[in-house]
């Protein structure tokens, strides 16, 4: 009988060798702060960022490391603040970002990480201002 309780204590033990680990950050006032799936060190799965009113902060979806999939972002108060496609780490599709009003402000359309199109409903005023060019790499 003890052999058949170690044999099942050691089978759970295994079992659970193969699954991804769920890694939690808390606030100080001990409500969840960050969710990720980590496995090899490395994000891979669903992540999640919260508010310490307990509101959704941010979402991705993550592969060996890198963004892949829907990464969404949003106000404390609970509206879409952003939302993006990546495919391997890059910006691979539809880029959308909204007033905590829910206007859209922007919404661009990216291939391989390179910008296609956008349609800025910012007004000008309210931009934020664009170097002329990338800066020197160091």
């Amino acid at each position: 009988m003890i052999r058949f309780l170690f044999l099942g204590l050691a089978l759970a033990a295994l079992a659970g060798c193969w699954q991804n680990n769920v890694s939690r950050t808390y606030f100080p006032s001990g409500k969840l702060r960050t969710e990720a799936t980590i496995q090899n060190y490395l994000l891979d799965g669903p992540a999640a960022s919260y508010y310490e009113n307990g509101n959704k902060k941010s979402e991705a979806v993550y592969r060996a490391g890198l963004l892949n999939g829907k990464s969404a972002s949003y106000y404390e108060g609970g509206a879409k603040k952003a939302e993006a496609e990546y495919t391997d780490g890059v910006l691979n599709g539809y880029s959308t970002a909204w007033a905590e009003n829910g206007q859209v402000q922007n919404r661009a359309l990216f291939r391989d990480g390179r910008l296609i199109s956008s349609d800025n409903a910012m007004p000008p005023e309210a931009a934020p201002a664009l170097p002329d060019r990338a800066p020197a790499a160091k």
